[in-house]
């Protein structure tokens, strides 16, 4: 029990710095328009200065992602209910992750435990713009993204902190990320995040 209780705790702290693993993605074919940044960046966005405007429409969903996640990790939903507009990432993502991400919170609100603390924040580079990949067009981000030493899982009735060590050779967050952005249905998503576990990165 507690193995899985330690394996548990290490997904959703990987998961929550966005670094969850995942196949690729698993969406069905269809006809896709030409992404353009018109139609796909968030009404609240501005371009970044650093990323390549092809890009940043990519960048924008990946964004508006994490923190939307970050929000629904601090007050998980269980099953059947649904997210509060501010917490709901699927309207940045796809799957695996959207899945991924969605059975992590729904197991930590049947457990009665939520995050707590700084998320930190992304530190987004662009890593390949790939326009004419097939099935869908795609922008591939690498991550690195602030420590988050305060960020936290609690018990939500009694406030005790639930954060389990990490297993014994598994290295501190944050994690370098590999991050797939696809266009599919008219708009950006997150599709797969890949985290090397395997180091403590730096920007």
């Amino acid at each position: 029990m507690r193995k899985m209780l330690i394996a548990a705790a290490v997904t959703l702290t990987v998961m929550s710095v966005a670094a969850c693993g995942g196949d690729n993605v698993a969406v069905k074919p269809t006809a896709t328009k030409s992404p353009t940044t018109s139609a796909t960046s968030s009404p609240t966005s501005s371009a970044t200065p650093t990323i390549d405007p092809k890009a940043q429409p990519a960048v924008d969903a990946y964004m508006n992602f994490v923190a939307a996640r970050a929000e629904a990790l601090k007050n998980p939903r269980k099953l059947g209910q649904s997210y509060l507009p501010a917490a709901d990432f699927t309207k940045f993502s796809f799957d695996p992750v959207r899945g991924q991400a969605n059975a992590s919170i729904v197991s930590l609100g049947d457990q009665g435990q939520l995050f707590k603390g700084d998320p930190g924040r992304p530190r987004v580079k662009v890593a390949a713009i790939e326009s004419d990949a097939k099935p869908y067009p795609k922008v591939v981000l690498k991550d690195c993204p602030t420590p988050t030493p305060t960020w936290r899982i609690y018990d939500a009735k009694t406030g005790k902190d639930m954060t389990l060590p990490l297993p014994a050779g598994t290295q501190p967050t944050p994690y370098l990320s590999t991050v797939e952005v696809i266009y599919y249905q008219g708009r950006w998503g997150v599709s797969k995040i890949d985290a090397d576990t395997s180091r403590t990165c730096t920007a």
